[in-house]
């Protein structure tokens, strides 16, 4: 399935290229903020991750484009910690996912908007509960809870290109990551994960 959805992605940019005023490519790295929300959870559920992937900037005119992500490795992490009677609870999940966002662009002398859909296939995700009390070992526990295969999201954000010189610039960015459908698979209970990402990139014209 992930090959059929790069091929078909990679037929998809090489036909929009051709029409392109201007092309350019690189490599991205992202850090990012996640904050878990659950029906019926008390407490903040929050953590960081990193993203490495790269991006590729297609401009039809000088105002409008179609910007895209590609997150090979698009990690989130968010966590809970609960202290009472001498006793603390922690609570760990991790995801990774590998992420598309095929966003409409808006550029301004540099300057730009960007919004559209992100979509991500789960590469991996894990967690663990340890419990800890004052003179005893910790009680370390695997959690094993179903989690969706793919999610979808919808992506807004602004960036900058930096102009280096003529056929190089370095990009940032700041991207919202509104949640559609649920990170875990558990019926009848509603759950989701909103990301806020800061990037990185180096960006090469053709």
């Amino acid at each position: 399935m992930k090959k059929i959805f790069l091929t078909t992605i990679s037929i998809l940019f090489f036909s929009i290229a051709i029409n392109a005023q201007s092309v350019k490519i690189g490599p991205r790295l992202t850090g990012n903020f996640n904050i878990y929300n659950q029906d019926g959870l008390t407490g903040t559920w929050n953590g960081l991750g990193i993203g490495i992937g790269g991006v590729v900037d297609i401009s039809f005119n000088r105002t409008i484009g179609i910007l895209t992500n590609l997150t090979f490795f698009d990690m989130k992490n968010f966590s809970n910690d609960i202290n009472a009677n001498n006793t603390s609870q922690e609570t760990s999940l991790s995801l990774s996912y590998f992420s598309i966002d095929p966003l409409f662009k808006a550029e301004f002398n540099g300057f730009y908007l960007v919004g559209g859909p992100s979509i991500g296939i789960k590469l991996s995700s894990s967690g663990e509960r340890v419990i800890s009390a004052a003179g005893q070992t910790p009680n370390v526990t695997t959690l094993n809870i179903e989690t969706n295969s793919i999610r979808f999201d919808i992506a807004a954000g602004t960036g900058y290109n930096f102009k280096l010189s003529r056929d190089l610039f370095l990009g940032t960015d700041f991207m919202v990551y509104i949640p559609i459908t649920n990170t875990f698979d558990t019926p009848a209970i509603s759950n989701s994960i909103l990301s806020l990402k800061f990037g990185v990139s180096v960006k090469f014209k053709l």
